[in-house]
């Protein structure tokens, strides 16, 4: 069976076949779900916010201009949800800053250096600004074009640019910084 387009899945709901929204939710939970992982680094508030933006995507489909851009109106939508909950908790780590995802080791055990590097990343990751690193998710682990990313944080492609290579200059001195090294006990 041919994969439905989300814009023919997106059709099938407005016209009353709201089944076909099941699709695009099963479609889309993961990598939403992950998106807001990495931002708030609760599994919880992920699941919450990944909810709310289904619930509230589904209840403004018919708002959706460009059909054939289900995905960057659904991270928009989840955006925005974060953002209203980082400012209605008014605590500086309430975000994004808050403690990070814990590693990915779907793949298997990792070994020492892979393990420090992800844990050095993680870190860094939680000293970039929120805007910074809401690019650099959609960018890098995401996905995104700059186009849509753009769409996504309602600002310039210009500004989403100059935030990514912020971030990855950032990124790349504290990558660059020699590693604290170990005393031995005397």
């Amino acid at each position: 069976m041919k994969e439905q387009l989300d814009k023919e899945l997106v059709e099938q709901v407005l016209d009353g076949h709201a089944e076909a929204f099941n699709l695009l939710v099963w479609r889309w939970q993961r990598s939403l779900y992950n998106f807001l992982f990495r931002l708030t680094g609760d599994r919880e508030r992920a699941r919450d916010i990944s909810q709310d933006t289904f619930l509230r995507a589904y209840t403004r489909l018919k708002d959706l201009r460009e059909r054939d851009k289900f995905a960057s109106w659904l991270f928009r939508i989840a955006v925005n949800q974060v953002r209203s909950e980082y400012r209605s908790r008014q605590a500086a780590d309430a975000g994004f800053g808050g403690e990070l995802a814990p590693l990915d080791e779907s793949q298997g055990p990792l070994d020492f250096e892979t393990r420090e590097l992800q844990l050095t990343v993680r870190a860094l990751l939680g000293q970039l600004t929120p805007d910074q690193r809401e690019v650099v998710v959609l960018k890098v682990y995401e996905g995104f074009r700059f186009d849509e990313i753009a769409v996504i944080v309602d600002c310039p492609v210009s500004t989403v640019k100059s935030r990514l290579y912020a971030a990855f200059d950032q990124l790349k001195t504290g990558l660059e910084a020699p590693a604290p090294r170990l005393r031995s006990a005397k």
